[in-house]
């Protein structure tokens, strides 16, 4: 899983006006890297529309993915927000959840993409991880706490 984080697929301290903003410049990196169709981004808008990814950790996170089809090679990216947005919560959509990391996933394996996510959830339950990557002032800071959990 490593080499599916990358430093320069990691952006820190982004403002954007909302949570599908936020989708787009994650994704950003990771069609520049040719990693996904163009396709992928209005896909996993769409798709967090119907199936949304807030989970309420004490520091908010959000996990947006979509269909392997727009996957061209298998990658995650990782957005810090300088402001807070509100994803809607992935177990309950009628729970707003404010967001402040964002890890955009484009796994074309469902396996894979399972193992990603119970790995994502072991970082993500550390409050003193999750605070230090919403504080990392550097992509070089977060792809150093994270690939400690690989």
């Amino acid at each position: 899983m490593g080499s599916l984080i990358q430093v320069d697929r990691i952006q820190v301290n982004c403002l954007v006006k909302d949570q599908f903003d936020a989708i787009a410049l994650a994704a950003k990196p990771l069609l520049e890297k040719d990693c996904i169709t163009e396709e992928f981004i209005d896909a996993a808008i769409e798709r967090e529309r119907i199936f949304p990814t807030g989970l309420p950790t004490k520091i908010g996170v959000a996990l947006p993915h979509t269909e392997a089809k727009y996957v061209l090679k298998e990658g995650i990216s990782i957005l810090t927000l300088k402001n807070t947005i509100v994803f809607a919560g992935m177990g309950n959509p009628k729970e707003s959840i404010p967001v402040q990391i964002v890890f955009l996933l484009a796994i074309s394996n469902p396996e894979k993409q399972l193992r990603i996510l119970q790995t994502i959830i072991t970082i993500i339950q550390n409050e003193k991880m999750l605070k230090k990557i919403r504080d990392a002032k550097e992509p070089l800071d977060i792809y150093n706490l994270v690939k400690t959990f690989l």
